[in-house]
């Protein structure tokens, strides 16, 4: 029996990779957490959003990230803060543009397809699209 195949609009399916692990547990979703904040403080237009206007603290940031997405993939309780609340503050101090918003979610799918592969990586990258496109949306009313 083959491995499932991944629908990707536009693209015939190819095969999983077998050797990528899935985001089906919290230790692969704060290794997939991990891994994209090493991208994006090395990107020289996220990384002083996230360092110099946000100023967040990596010890306290990356544990509410994975939160949020294992509430997402696992629907596991544990975030219960106002993501649009916290984006609308940084956007205040400098505002986030559409190039931020790409640049995201370009890393963050980058992070996904080298790193992650099955059914749950499909959804987070689903779900990151969805997320992003809110938050521009949002964002850019203000």
């Amino acid at each position: 029996m083959s491995a499932p195949q991944r629908f990707v609009p536009g693209q015939a399916p190819g095969p999983r990779d077998i050797d990528k692990p899935d985001l089906d547990s919290p230790e692969r979703i704060d290794r997939m957490v991990r891994l994209f904040y090493d991208r994006v403080l090395a990107d020289p237009l996220l990384a002083p959003v996230f360092l110099e206007v946000a100023r967040i603290d990596l010890d306290t940031h990356l544990p509410l990230i994975a939160a949020f997405w294992k509430k997402l993939l696992l629907n596991q309780p544990g975030y219960k803060r106002h993501m649009m609340a916290k984006h609308r503050a940084v956007h205040h101090q400098a505002p986030l543009t559409g190039a931020h918003h790409e640049r995201w979610l370009a890393l963050f799918h980058a992070n996904l397809d080298e790193h992650f592969d099955g059914p749950q990586t499909d959804r987070a990258r689903l779900l990151s699209a969805r997320v992003m496109d809110n938050l521009y949306r949002q964002l850019s009313r203000l």
